[in-house]
């Protein structure tokens, strides 16, 4: 992987917005970079760069609340099947054209997200969260090993959990770990990750940084329902985003 100086330049701005949606809204940094870096580059070099910058970025959302130990076990068997889907078809990125697949995954997040909008409450009691939690975890995983992109169905499946604004957040600091380092074992193994990817990942970790902490003062100023709103919307706009990447 041989990046020009202005391709530096614009791996560093991408990662300030998408970090700034992040820090927002908890989510948005795969999508968001994915979708902008995969206008000129490779689909898995643009995974390859976002490996660093996600982990850290999730690391630090991860433990950045008090409800860890408590998601820990409430989510576990979804966790655990993200990573054994993720790892079944993390070799498919690197051979196919996955662009289709993005467009029909970024659908149903605009409509999951635009039913919601329009006064649809989607819930998952507890009593469910045995059979739904592993179905969702399994799926994300299939996806993202194929595609990069693990937002559903996770995202929405998180959503309708109910967890508050900060645990919501929280729990989707954790799965993106999750699903990311499963993402970064699953392309090591197919031969995607090389040494020429520390400089444009260092430089994605530094600008993602820094546009989360952007969206986090935006956060802290947001009412729940606004925070939920704003959630919803975000989902909608990455739903739009893998849709045009594919046309």
């Amino acid at each position: 992987m041989e990046l020009s100086v202005s391709d530096l330049v614009a791996v560093a701005a991408i990662y300030v917005l998408a970090g700034s949606v992040k820090g927002a809204i908890g989510l948005g940094l795969p999508t968001v970079s994915m979708g902008l870096l995969g206008i000129w580059l490779p689909v898995e070099e643009a995974a390859a760069i976002l490996v660093l910058p996600a982990i850290l970025t999730n690391i630090w959302q991860s433990f950045a609340g008090g409800a860890l130990m408590s998601l820990l076990s409430r989510l576990w068997p979804m966790l655990i099947c993200l990573v054994l889907g993720t790892l079944l078809t993390a070799g498919i990125m690197t051979s196919g054209n996955t662009a289709l697949t993005g467009a029909f995954l970024g659908t149903i997040l605009v409509v999951y997200a635009g039913l919601v909008l329009a006064g649809y409450r989607f819930t998952v009691s507890r009593r469910a969260e045995p059979a739904l939690g592993p179905a969702a975890g399994l799926t994300t995983g299939l996806i993202s090993g194929a595609t990069g992109i693990f937002v559903v169905p996770v995202a929405p499946y998180l959503e309708a959990l109910n967890l508050g604004k900060d645990g919501l957040v929280q729990a989707i600091g954790l799965t993106a770990l999750v699903a990311t380092a499963a993402l970064a074992l699953g392309l090591g193994i197919n031969g995607s990750l090389e040494v020429e990817v520390v400089i444009p990942g260092s430089i994605a970790v530094v600008a993602a940084f820094t546009g989360m902490f952007v969206g986090q003062r935006l956060r802290a100023k947001l009412s729940v329902d606004l925070f939920r709103r704003w959630v919803l919307i975000g989902l909608i706009s990455l739903g739009i985003a893998m849709i045009f990447r594919a046309l």
